[in-house]
């Protein structure tokens, strides 16, 4: 008896070390398109937008990886202003891919601003980014609304 309850311990064991699946990040929400250049458009972190237009047939893949709000909440007395950033994937048709960082607020040792303007290169094309805002403003949000960040993007 005792033999039987050993074997069944040991199955039960092996059968539990069994290699879990690889963990997966969730993919991206659907992709926008058709969103032209130089026109504000708003992303939640995850998601995805097309941007195109313009003389030459150039897109831009644009996804917003992360956004972070740590900036001092409305009607609140804080020590120091905060920041919000996010951080920004963009890929041309060709396959290149960069890398953007893009913060408003507290962001440096210099005062706090309402925008910030960065220019990039994708492959041979250049593109002025900006992050005009991120809204909700942190303490007027309201149940249900998702942190957005506010962008706009130019060919050169």
């Amino acid at each position: 008896m005792t033999r039987f309850f050993y074997l069944l311990t040991v199955a039960l064991l092996c059968w539990n070390c069994q290699p879990e699946a690889p963990y997966t990040p969730p993919a991206a929400e659907p992709l926008a398109e058709g969103i032209p250049f130089k026109q504000e458009f708003s992303m939640q972190a995850g998601q995805q937008v097309l941007l195109s237009g313009g003389a030459a047939p150039r897109k831009l893949y644009l996804v917003l990886k992360e956004l972070n709000d740590s900036r001092c909440p409305a009607n609140a007395v804080c020590v120091h202003y905060g920041s919000a950033s996010v951080l920004l994937s963009l890929s041309n048709s060709q396959g290149k891919n960069e890398a953007v960082a893009l913060c408003i607020g507290a962001c440096s040792t210099t005062t706090p601003r309402n925008t910030q303007t960065l220019t990039t290169q994708v492959g041979q094309t250049t593109y002025k980014i900006t992050l005009k805002e991120i809204k909700p403003f942190p303490g007027l949000e309201k149940f249900g609304d998702a942190k957005q960040a506010v962008l706009r993007v130019e060919k050169l």
